[in-house]
C-alpha cells in the first residue's frame, strides 16, 4: 500500500472532508480496504468529529447502539460518545457490559433489553449502528451481535489490541464458556468488516501497564511474521494464515500512526 494513501478513503462516503488531525492508518484484508482513522487532537472533539462522520452518513434514521464494558463505561468513553450522538438528534441505545474473556459469550452480550431494542428499531424502520467503543473483547462480540442481527458496524477501540489486533482480523466471534471457565475460545464466529474503526489517541492515555505490554507482544509476534513470512520457515510456521506478510507489514504502519508509541 502507498504510505502517502488519503484519509479520503479511509472516512465512509458522503461525509465532511477530513481534518488535519485524522490520520489514515492503511489497511486492507485481501481486496478489502477497511476505514481506518486515528484522531490526533483532542479528545473532545474527537468524539465530536465522530458523532458528526456518524450523522452525515447514516442518516436521520440511524439508531445507534453504544456499546461499552466496565472499564470504558466507567471512564466514561461511551456515554460521551453516546450524549455527543443524542445532542446531534441522533437518539440510539447505551448498553454496558462485563469486561474480560471470561465474558466473551453470548450470555453477557445477547442480553434480551438489547435486542429488544433493536428489534424495535428496525420494525421503526431505523438503521441500526452498533459502536463498539472500548478493547478487543467488546469489538468481538459487538461484532457478532451487529452481524447476527444485520446491524451496520463501528469500532472505536480504547486499547492497543483492539486497534491493532482485533479490528484489523475482521474475525468477531464468541467463545463457549462455562462457570467462569472458557473451554473454547472464538468457537462461535463469523468474518465481518466494519464501516469505520476511528480511534482517539489521547485515550491510550489511560491505559494500564498489562495492556501495553500485551500490545508489545501482539507487536513481536506480528514482527516474525513480517520477518519470516517469505522464507522457508515463515512458510511453514505462518502456511495457514493467507497474505500473513501483508498482514504484518500493515501492522506496523497503522501502529506507527499513533503518536508517541515508539516510546511504549
Amino acid at each position: 500500500r502507498d504510505q502517502g494513501h488519503s484519509v479520503r478513503t479511509c472516512l465512509p462516503r458522503g461525509v465532511p472532508g477530513p481534518l488535519a488531525e485524522e490520520k489514515p492508518a492503511p489497511f486492507k484484508i485481501g481486496a478489502l480496504e477497511l476505514p481506518m482513522v486515528t484522531y490526533e487532537g483532542e479528545y473532545e472533539s474527537g468524539v465530536a468529529r465522530l458523532a458528526t462522520l456518524l450523522r452525515e452518513h447514516f442518516g436521520p434514521s440511524c439508531f445507534p447502539v453504544v456499546a461499552v464494558g466496565e472499564t470504558g463505561d466507567a471512564l466514561g468513553y461511551g456515554w460521551d460518545i453516546h450524549r455527543a450522538l443524542d445532542a446531534d438528534g441522533v437518539s440510539g441505545f447505551y448498553f454496558a457490559h462485563a469486561s474480560g474473556e471470561s465474558f466473551k459469550c453470548p450470555e453477557a452480550f445477547g442480553k434480551p433489553e438489547l435486542l429488544k431494542e433493536i428489534s424495535a428499531a428496525k420494525c421503526a424502520g431505523r438503521r441500526i449502528v452498533v459502536i463498539a467503543v472500548g478493547g478487543g473483547v467488546n469489538g468481538n462480540a459487538m461484532g457478532m451481535i451487529a452481524a447476527l442481527t444485520g446491524s451496520d458496524f463501528v469500532e472505536v477501540p480504547t486499547t492497543l489490541m483492539h486497534y491493532n489486533d482485533a479490528t484489523t482480523s475482521a474475525k468477531k466471534a464468541f467463545s463457549l464458556v462455562v462457570d467462569g471457565q472458557i473451554l473454547s475460545k472464538n468457537i462461535l464466529g463469523t468474518f465481518y468488516l466494519p464501516q469505520l474503526v476511528f480511534c482517539i489517541s489521547e485515550v491510550f492515555l489511560t491505559l494500564d501497564s498489562s495492556s501495553i505490554h500485551a500490545a508489545v507482544g501482539e507487536a513481536a509476534k506480528t514482527m516474525s511474521m513480517l520477518g519470516k513470512a517469505d522464507s522457508a520457515a515463515g512458510q511453514q510456521d505462518f502456511h495457514n494464515i493467507l497474505g500473513a506478510s501483508e498482514f504484518a507489514s500493515d501492522f506496523t504502519r497503522i501502529i506507527q500512526t499513533i503518536g508517541g508509541v515508539e516510546q511504549l
